[in-house]
């Protein structure tokens, strides 16, 4: 019965009402730091036209393809390595700022790595922290660090100091993605959980990176916007709560009633009563769970959620490094680097709807299996495609291809997101949560790698990110699906069969008829 209450709680007060639209809003509009500082090196490990100039006099020569002194790593006419390099004036990245090619080459991708280590820490911290002292602080202290290592890595002198700023950056990117989610969710019934993950910010927020790359081509001036897009966000401070559910798992009801009536002004509705929650708190008195902290240990001991989580980080040390691996990868595509980055993201926006409809209608599963088969096949033609001569056709294949399995898996992280907030309890869903961010940062660290090891066997990146993801098909076969079921918020419920709510499913598609009719 207690979940049902705080689920009758949130519709009482408006349900997905104007306070939930904004505060989703608010949140997700969060996720565009994030994004420029996560995808940089999506750009600034771009390598523009480069020649070796030690034996010439580049004022009197016009530089052009067919040199010999092209991408060479030689001085022309002689075994020496080059020391001189000159770099098409078209953009200004990391690799044009510090020589970044022939032999430090794998600089970029390590940086990347040395981000994704940050991200891997701040994840694993963070499910923790926000399981301990809630959701909010941790969001807010995210934003405002990567405010201010937005605009100190601008300043970076070298590229040991630039990578140094890259993991804090990473850390505190951790630390936002792993509660951003949860403190949407925990406002919201089950019916509309699915629209907050779902809504395709995270697609529009790579269009907005991928335009400003275009427009300034400079990595300087781009760690400046990037760092301009948080700096406005932080005065929503005072219009975030903490979350209700969060008070309540941790027996603090009356800051959660607190919460409760001010979204029920907000919503214009009527103070809602209350009463139920009073006494959940003597049930939780005889139950003797007051304001207990949770560990991983309590997940390990519950059979239910221990399968859950090792099913889960196949699934996710997957999204991780098939996502950041072909997203990396895109510099290394044909055609124009900025219209590589701008296209997946643009047919991602319209996509990401119907993804809301495929898991309110067929489930959090299903959707999350279509995401991954359409990756496995399109990253298996890329694979097979290296296999053949270089030609005009098969390169447009190999960018049509590789495009469609980052368009597809990026789009599976709203389902894999929903169906893992959906698994785990209030009282150790951050744990949970982080825990499989975390899991995904593994992936995100060796996908850049994959990257560097593309170019030394050509294909083997896309053959591994096509196995992998059919493996993680057979993972999600045997989860529960959650479409329809209220969130939980002890432990105790996970074991005591509330997955059966035959009539909670029945519920949510009877409303999704409705709001397709009305449509």
């Amino acid at each position: 019965m207690k979940v049902l209450q705080l689920e009758d709680l949130i519709e009482q007060t408006g349900g997905c009402g104007r306070y939930q639209i904004l505060l989703c809003l608010t949140v997700h509009s969060m996720k565009c730091i994030v994004c420029f500082s996560l995808l940089f090196m999506a750009f600034g490990a771009a390598r523009p036209n480069w020649w070796c100039v030690d034996d010439l006099d580049i004022s009197n020569v016009t530089l052009t393809t067919d040199m010999p002194q092209y991408k060479s790593c030689t001085a022309f006419n002689s075994t020496s390595k080059c020391s001189k390099f000159v770099f098409d004036k078209s953009m200004e990245t990391v690799a044009t700022q510090w020589d970044l090619i022939c032999d430090k080459e794998w600089v970029t991708t390590t940086i990347t790595s040395i981000q994704m280590a940050g991200t891997f820490i701040g994840n694993l911290a963070c499910g923790q922290i926000a399981d301990l002292i809630g959701r909010k602080a941790p969001l807010f202290s995210s934003v405002f660090v990567l405010v201010i290592l937005n605009v100190a890595t601008a300043f970076s002198t070298s590229w040991q100091m630039f990578a140094v700023f890259r993991f804090f950056i990473g850390l505190a990117i951790g630390f936002e993605l792993t509660v951003q989610y949860n403190i949407m969710a925990e406002f919201t019934t089950a019916r509309w959980r699915t629209w907050v993950v779902a809504v395709p910010s995270w697609a529009i927020e790579t269009i907005i990176f991928s335009f400003a790359a275009w427009l300034l081509k400079d990595w300087r001036y781009i760690h400046f916007t990037g760092a301009a897009t948080g700096l406005p966000l932080l005065a929503t401070y005072w219009f975030v709560p903490e979350s209700f559910r969060f008070y309540v798992g941790h027996d603090r009801f009356g800051d959660a009633e607190n919460i409760i009536k001010t979204i029920a002004r907000f919503n214009k509705r009527p103070v809602p009563d209350m009463s139920g929650l009073h006494a959940l708190k003597t049930s939780k008195e005889e139950q003797k769970l007051l304001d207990k902290k949770y560990s991983f240990i309590d997940i390990i001991r519950n059979k239910e959620l221990l399968k859950c989580t090792l099913l889960l980080a196949v699934v996710w040390i997957t999204i991780g490094f098939n996502t950041y691996g072909i997203q990396f990868g895109v510099p290394k595509l044909s055609g124009n680097l900025f219209v590589n980055l701008f296209i997946p993201s643009l047919i991602g926006s319209p996509i990401q709807f119907i993804i809301i409809y495929l898991e309110n209608r067929f489930g959090r599963k299903s959707t999350s299996i279509l995401m991954y088969l359409i990756c496995a096949v399109s990253a298996l033609m890329v694979a097979i495609a290296n296999r053949f001569e270089e030609t005009s056709s098969r390169n447009t294949l190999i960018n049509v291809t590789a495009l469609l399995a980052l368009t597809a898996i990026n789009c599976s992280w709203s389902p894999v997101q929903t169906l893992t907030i959906e698994n785990y309890p209030t009282v150790v869903r951050n744990l949970g949560f982080g825990l499989h961010n975390t899991i995904s940062r593994i992936g995100a660290i060796i996908g850049p790698q994959l990257v560097f090891l593309d170019t030394k066997v050509s294909g083997i990146m896309y053959w591994i990110c096509s196995a992998a993801a059919l493996i993680s098909i057979v993972c999600i076969l045997p989860m529960r699906e959650t479409n329809g079921i209220d969130l939980e918020d002890k432990i105790h419920e996970r074991s005591n069969g509330v997955d059966s709510n035959e009539e909670s499913v029945k519920k949510i598609f009877e409303e999704e008829e409705e709001m397709l009719n009305a449509m």
